[in-house]
């Protein structure tokens, strides 16, 4: 009879293997989803998914490690473990940190080069340049901070006690995270809300760019499991102590994907169905609805999403009547 695996106090390892391999393979189908639409739409890739790729590149390799860190016995006590083990799944903690940091950066700026891709106008273009630059410096800062935590050349021995304090960085790191993403929604909907058109669709696009704060909601509670192992009884436990932050890692991760995948995914398909272009201007991209929506009370309209020419779909003349769905030929 094949030996099994129980999950019981001392012996966490299954559920950590459940829950990164899970996540990984909705991550895979959730990019592969969006990548394969847009493709199939526009027979060419953007920025935004080759950002998101990078995103889910570095995700793969931290669910790999953090794999293979279970492997070695994290999730069990640490005086169960020899000592090579034990620096191995303090080796691979390291390591699954710096790879959680990139890929979260990534999946970040792949939002921001979506929004940049439909911004019109001088102050949310800035606004966005602004949040990519921040989620750039937050990367920065976090890897540096990550990889020098403790004495070189030791840098990822938490049990030689010249470290910093791991919880007050981690709060700082995930709570510029939250702030960062609560920004990205918040200037995405800055950018939708004075578009006229109807109160219906609106709804639905605003929707689903909030669904990008799936991911602050994933983090804030992960701090707080992090908050629960970095002050409960196994806290110098580097084994079994981080069990629970650390699968809440990689629900934050998956969901980092998802909300930068399918989303903006569907509102791509939605908005090449219902006819909206792109038009190129020499200072800025401007959006034409051929159903009559989406178009500023100033005269300025909006590109709620680009669409290559080479999906075959012709821009309208500019003095084309809004009556035409399908942007026939003046």
């Amino acid at each position: 009879m094949a030996d099994q695996v129980v999950v019981i106090e001392f012996n966490r390892t299954p559920i950590v293997q459940i829950v990164t391999w899970i996540c990984l393979v909705i991550s895979i189908l959730a990019f592969f989803s969006h990548a394969s639409m847009k493709f199939y739409l526009t027979r060419s890739f953007t920025v935004e998914t080759g950002l998101l790729f990078m995103g889910l590149l570095f995700g793969s390799a931290q669910s790999i490690v953090v794999s293979l860190q279970a492997s070695y016995g994290f999730g069990k006590p640490s005086n169960t473990l020899d000592n090579n083990q034990l620096q191995t799944v303090l080796k691979c903690e390291y390591a699954d940190t710096l790879l959680f940091l990139c890929s979260i950066a990534f999946s970040k700026l792949a939002v921001v080069a979506f929004v940049n891709g439909i911004t019109p106008g001088h102050l949310h273009q800035r606004s966005n340049y602004a949040a990519g630059a921040f989620s750039v410096v937050w990367l920065v800062v976090s890897v540096l901070i990550v990889s020098f935590q403790c004495q070189v050349p030791h840098t990822w021995d938490k049990t030689s006690g010249i470290c910093i304090n791991t919880l007050n960085w981690w709060l700082t790191i995930t709570i510029l995270n939250i702030l960062s993403e609560v920004a990205l929604v918040a200037l995405e909907i800055a950018l939708v809300a004075p578009v006229q058109m109807m109160r219906k669709r609106k709804v639905f696009v605003i929707g689903l760019f909030t669904c990008r704060l799936l991911v602050s909601i994933a983090a804030a509670f992960q701090l707080y499991l992090f908050w629960q192992d970095a002050t409960g009884p196994l806290k110098d436990d580097y084994a079994l102590g981080y069990w629970r932050s650390t699968t809440g890692n990689q629900v934050v991760l998956c969901l980092a994907i998802i909300t930068t995948s399918l989303p903006y995914a569907k509102i791509f398909m939605e908005s090449f169905e219902s006819g909206l272009i792109r038009i190129e201007k020499p200072r800025g991209l401007i959006e034409q609805s051929l159903d009559g929506e989406g178009t500023y009370g100033s005269g300025r309209t909006y590109e709620l999403l680009e669409v290559s020419r080479k999906s075959g779909t012709k821009p309208p003349c500019r003095n084309c009547q809004a009556g035409s769905r399908y942007g026939d030929p003046c």
